[in-house]
């Protein structure tokens, strides 16, 4: 053993999982700076800060010849996966001198403990280790280690731990979300980048080192198997290159191999878990394999007992059956956080092992996705984003995050024809003949996901996660797949925000367009420092432009034109009219209240984010909050987010196989019937409510709403969507509509769908096919019925939202319904 690097118990004064022990995050940040000091197979360097401000960290572990040369092994993955112009002799001596390199994450989901708890004993026994095994894997590979993805949540997650531990509350987890603005959904943000930590990882590893294997570490529940490795299941994305499907399975079946080999019981493969979409698998599209392991999970760090016969059986596991994917059944017991920490060590130095022993695979694998890439077949040749876009400022989004992603962009440098279609010098070209043009792919086009099912009785073969996630419609940008190669002087291109202009110098008012998001920003700036504002009534011509109803107007002033000036540099253009247009309503600082129950609910976490980002303020509510009641007196609008009737009203006891008891009598509550009269009070002194997604429900249920839900009690044979992009058709002139053209696709996930008694339609399904992107199974029973409706209740009004507006920070189309909505609600029309 290598001299002075300590175990992980010498320097925390316990045994990594050790029951009712954990290690909070700066004692593994101190743990693992004191590695570093005394290895010099070790590189720790500090990426950035979290969301709260914890230090964000990345372990660089190989041999000390290894990390002498990184820049040149940075050099050779940077060829192997861009292998643009490389000879067959450049790419066998690139082999011969490159290493595998592998990116381990562990505990994104901050309750799933084990991952940052085990990163310690897998850093010691790297730097430390002279066995053969361990000189192969710093000989061959590269390993880039990232203790947690979510610090902050491991720190909550300690916290609440060490609160309850040695009382009747132990081991439960936190009723509030792990990460401030995604909760359990910080793992579905691999594509929009939304969130620090993710863009860290992004900006300051994955595109870095183009690692050939990342292992994510996981946990799940307690009573299926005791530790999921890949192959995955159908569907695979099919922009999936072949050498990962192929490489994954391989490391998966050699990962669990090696589990069995050791005596651990209840490894299963090729169950559950798909490689449909790319929200959890940036690696996918980025040359590279992504192994995902779920290990059964324990109370947190308190041993659970689980009998043979509560073993639960779901998607064809039968728990007490040897199958070719679930050798060696578990037959119940102990389970604990050791018991985590020694399956998901063993799993990560089997994956280390293959690693390094296939080293050769690894990276030609590499340069054969590469060049794959560079010569993609079946098209499309490229995607056009065009210069005319309804909101430049979402164009420039959406491009943002295919650069964040690695994808080379291209602005024309004249007018050109594609497709027998003509473009505006200025256009942007994403070509897919590019190292990661299948990241574009996957992001522009619209998702056509298969139907599994093997006959048309049966329910549907569930997806793991969502089934579409095509950017432009998500986002309101006109997006245009052009099959056919075509000629165009083109230029590398770095996304320039747009810049707005002041037209009609001197006029007596200004208006500025409501179809922008960053309308809303430059909206609320101004209300914050007190300038009067008004949205129109119709539409209105002001100089060459012709404005859509629910333009912002205010009037000119000194302050007002220089905040104007201001406002410009987001991109808004503002145009001087010399008479008051017809008004709507006169716009006022809203007095927001966020419903946040005792449960982590990622929604409500994006909703706050996107609040935020959009200059809104709010105060986050929770039962208690409610129930005490004079909410009319501090709040013009509640938001309840997207969760279930039942779980607001009945809290936790409304959660199949939750057992509130193991809370705090003040954590087990809903609204109940005091809540609800309590916002029905509200209601009815003219307070405002908007309800998103399943919280419609509560609203219908519960708030005497004159609407019903069809699709209410339906079966998923004769209904379904998990998550896929819908078109609506909107009402133009209706508040909540302001900006919108008459169509625009709204993202559908598990929801309702209103047929309205009394009220207004301020959008409607089609009576044709909504589907867009994604996966419908029924889609005749949405016809016809209303996806956004306004109803008048008590002296105040109620919007039914049957989709969730904000959707993981992704869905920018539709943030406007939402603001429109709260403008509306608190201006009192």
């Amino acid at each position: 053993m290598a001299k002075g690097v300590s175990f992980p118990e010498e320097h925390l004064g316990f045994k990594v999982g050790e029951d009712r022990r954990l290690a909070n995050w700066p004692e593994i940040v101190a743990y693992f700076s004191k590695v570093a000091e005394a290895s010099d197979r070790v590189r720790l360097e500090e990426l950035g800060k979290t969301t709260e401000g914890n230090p964000f960290i990345l372990a660089t572990v190989s041999s000390s010849e290894n990390l002498r040369r990184l820049e040149e092994l940075r050099e050779v993955q940077r060829r192997l996966c861009d292998p643009e112009g490389v000879t067959a002799k450049e790419v066998e001596d690139l082999i011969m001198r490159g290493k595998t390199f592998v990116l381990i994450t562990c505990s994104i989901h901050s309750t799933e403990v084990g991952g940052s708890q085990m990163s310690m004993e897998l850093l010691h026994r790297l730097a430390s280790g002279e066995d053969p095994d361990v000189r192969e894997i710093l000989q061959n590979t590269v390993l880039l280690l990232v203790p947690s993805l979510n610090p902050d949540g491991n720190r909550l997650v300690c916290e609440w731990y060490k609160r309850y531990l040695g009382t009747r509350y132990e081991g439960t987890v936190p009723p509030m979300v792990y990460h401030r603005y995604a909760g359990h959904d910080n793992n579905r943000d691999w594509f929009m980048f939304s969130l620090k930590e993710t863009r860290l990882t992004v900006e300051k590893v994955h595109n870095v080192w183009h690692p050939q294997i990342v292992y994510d570490i996981h946990q799940m529940g307690q009573k299926g198997p005791r530790l999921y490795v890949p192959p995955y299941i159908d569907p695979i994305d099919p922009n999936v290159d072949p050498v990962i499907v192929s490489g994954t399975s391989f490391m998966g079946l050699t990962m669990a191999d090696a589990l069995t080999t050791k005596g651990k019981a209840g490894v299963i493969t090729h169950w559950e878990f798909d490689g449909w979409t790319p929200a959890r698998a940036y690696q996918h599209y980025h040359g590279g394999i992504r192994i995902l392991s779920e290990a059964a999970s324990a109370d947190i760090a308190s041993p659970v007992e689980v009998k043979a016969e509560e073993l639960e059986g779901e998607r064809g596991f039968r728990p007490h059956e040897g199958r070719w994917n679930h050798v060696m059944p578990w037959s119940g017991g102990t389970w604990s956080l050791r018991d985590i920490v020694d399956y998901e060590f063993m799993a990560a130095m089997a994956l280390l092992g293959n690693a390094a022993k296939h080293r050769e695979r690894w990276l030609r694998g590499s340069f054969e996705i590469g060049k794959r890439a560079l010569n993609p077949q079946g098209g499309p040749y490229a995607f056009i984003i065009s210069k005319e876009q309804a909101d430049p400022g979402a164009a420039h989004e959406l491009l943002e995050v295919l650069r964040r992603g690695d994808v080379r962009l291209y602005e024309a440098l004249e007018s050109f024809t594609a497709d027998g279609i003509k473009y505006r010098k200025g256009s942007v070209v994403v070509p897919l003949t590019q190292p990661y043009g299948r990241f574009a792919k996957t992001m522009l086009e619209k998702q056509v996901y298969p139907d599994l099912r093997r006959n048309v009785i049966d329910p549907p073969e569930v997806p793991y996660d969502v089934t579409a996630q095509t950017l432009g419609l998500q986002m309101g940008v006109d997006v245009v797949p052009v099959q056919d190669k075509f000629d165009c002087e083109l230029e590398s291109l770095k996304p320039r925000k747009p810049i707005g202009v002041i037209n009609g110098s001197g006029s007596k008012w200004y208006l500025f367009p409501a179809e922008l998001l960053a309308s809303t920003k430059v909206a609320n700036t101004l209300l914050h420092s007190g300038v009067k504002i008004w949205r129109t009534q119709g539409w209105v011509e002001a100089g060459i432009v012709e404005l859509r109803p629910g333009a912002f107007i205010l009037e000119s002033g000194e302050d007002t034109n220089r905040l104007m000036e201001e406002a410009t540099h987001l991109g808004v253009s503002f145009h001087g009219v010399d008479d008051l247009p017809d008004v709507a309503f006169e716009l006022v600082k809203p007095r927001i209240g966020v419903y946040m129950a005792w449960l982590p609910n990622p929604d409500e976490a994006w909703l706050r984010m996107v609040l935020e980002e959009y200059g809104f303020g709010f105060k986050s509510l929770c039962p208690q909050d409610i129930r005490q009641g004079g909410l009319v007196e501090k709040f013009d609008v509640l938001v309840f987010p997207d969760l279930g009737r039942d779980q607001i009203v009945n809290g936790m006891k409304a959660i199949k196989g939750s057992n509130p008891s193991k809370y705090e009598a003040m954590y087990r509550i809903g609204l109940g019937e005091e809540g609800t009269k309590a916002v029905l009070d509200f209601l009815g002194e003219g307070g405002n409510v908007i309800t998103l997604n399943r919280a419609s429900g509560y609203a219908i249920k519960d708030l005497m709403v004159a609407a019903e839900n069809p699709l209410d009690g339906l079966k998923e044979q004769e209904f379904y969507i998990p998550g896929s992009i819908l078109r609506v058709t909107l009402d133009e002139a209706h508040p909540v509509a302001f900006g919108y053209p008459r169509e625009a696709s709204v993202y559908f996930i598990s929801g309702p769908a209103f047929k309205v008694k009394e009220g207004y339609e301020v959008a409607k399904y089609p009576e044709a096919n909504p589907l867009l992107s994604g996966w419908i199974l029924g889609e005749k029973q949405l016809r016809g019925l209303a996806a956004v409706s306004d109803h008048t209740v008590g002296r105040g009004r109620v919007i039914l939202f049957g989709f969730p507006p904000h959707f993981r920070n992704q869905a920018r189309g539709t943030f406007r319904m939402l603001f429109n909505a709260i403008y509306y609600c608190a201006s009192g029309t």
